[in-house]
């Protein structure tokens, strides 16, 4: 999809913004402090109701309103979502003016990826960063992803609160066949995810540095999720936590062989989870048969010159991108790419 028109009200610093994105790759620049990275939340939100910096709705409200809008338009649709945190209903979604019910009507028409300077723990920080990655991934790949997640949640919350309050082991146990039926769903998902990411992450990452990454999805449990609750049974009543299960997954990440998170620089780790990145939206046109929304915040970092030159020129040519930073000196933009200067609260085209 492309987005041909953005409006914001009263959304973090912006009482009010309308900009007019092309088709092809739009480039946001600006000083540290103006909104840039703001505007891109504002289209996550927008696509898939979530930002990728606050699960606290309040934080992305202007300062004395008690509700944000963001509209968005594109061909064929128009999407808008009305956000009041402190409301019964938070969220007021609207398609086609339509006013919508239910989220998942709501969250199929639209696709995104998102990449920011903290991705880069994708690399070396905790599994829960992956996880999540693997979750955001599969939320917009598969229509039976979400049920499934959120009924392994649900369970384990539910099992993990039985342990934390020392209830009869017979309590707990009633949740290990639910546990185990939907983990052993999410698992598989996930093996196929991981699976289906590794050609298109290793073909953009031969791309942005001729180097090798490898992925290889590791489980928070082996053989039968079931026997393996029965066998912690000991350890969690000790830590009075469920040990085995999705929760305890982790995607691996290998560069040239090597576990990427100890041996790989500052750059190749922003390399690497930029691959990362670039490889779902790969997959997600492939799978979805349209290409997704591409958001990347401080698009270039620590990334030296030939890297940067590479990323450009690897950037799909059928996306339409988003991508902030506060300067393009020295680099030639791909062709049907357009700047736009961010300044007070105003975003005007640079010709």
């Amino acid at each position: 999809m492309n987005l041909t028109r953005l409006v914001l009200r009263n959304f973090r610093c912006f009482e009010q913004l309308t900009w007019e994105p092309q088709p092809g790759l739009n480039f946001i620049l600006g000083l540290n402090a103006q909104g840039k990275t703001s505007i891109l939340e504002a289209a996550c939100m927008l696509l898939r109701l979530k930002s990728p910096r606050t699960n606290v709705l309040p934080e992305m409200l202007r300062f004395g309103q008690s509700s944000f809008c963001v509209e968005g338009f594109s061909e064929p649709h128009h999407q808008k979502v009305i956000v009041t945190p402190d409301a019964p209903k938070k969220y007021q979604l609207f398609l086609d003016e339509v006013a919508q019910s239910k989220k998942d009507d709501y969250l199929s028409f639209g696709t995104l990826v998102w990449f920011e300077n903290e991705d880069l723990s994708l690399i070396h920080g905790p599994a829960g960063r992956r996880r999540d990655f693997l979750d955001s991934a599969g939320l917009q790949l598969h229509s039976a992803y979400r049920s499934v997640l959120r009924f392994y949640e649900r369970a384990l919350r539910s099992r993990n609160l039985l342990l934390r309050e020392g209830k009869p082991r017979r309590e707990v146990e009633a949740y290990n066949l639910p546990l185990a039926e939907s983990g052993e769903q999410l698992i598989a998902l996930r093996a196929s995810l991981v699976e289906a990411l590794q050609p298109h992450v290793a073909a953009s990452c031969q791309a942005l540095s001729q180097e090798k990454i490898t992925l290889a999805y590791q489980p928070g449990a082996t053989g039968s999720l079931l026997e393996a609750l029965a066998a912690s049974r000991t350890e969690e009543e000790r830590l009075h936590y469920t040990q085995v299960g999705p929760h305890r997954d982790d995607l691996l990440i290998f560069l040239n062989d090597l576990p990427a998170g100890p041996f790989a620089s500052e750059g190749q780790r922003r390399t690497l989870a930029i691959a990362l990145k670039l490889g779902l939206a790969s997959l997600l046109h492939q799978e979805r048969s349209s290409p997704p929304l591409l958001l990347l915040d401080d698009i270039f970092g620590e990334l030296d010159a030939t890297r940067r030159h590479a990323l450009l020129n690897h950037l799909p040519k059928t996306s339409q991108g988003f991508f902030t930073t506060t300067a393009l000196t020295g680099l030639e933009l791909p062709p049907g790419s357009t700047s736009f200067k961010l300044l007070h609260s105003n975003l005007s085209e640079e010709f």
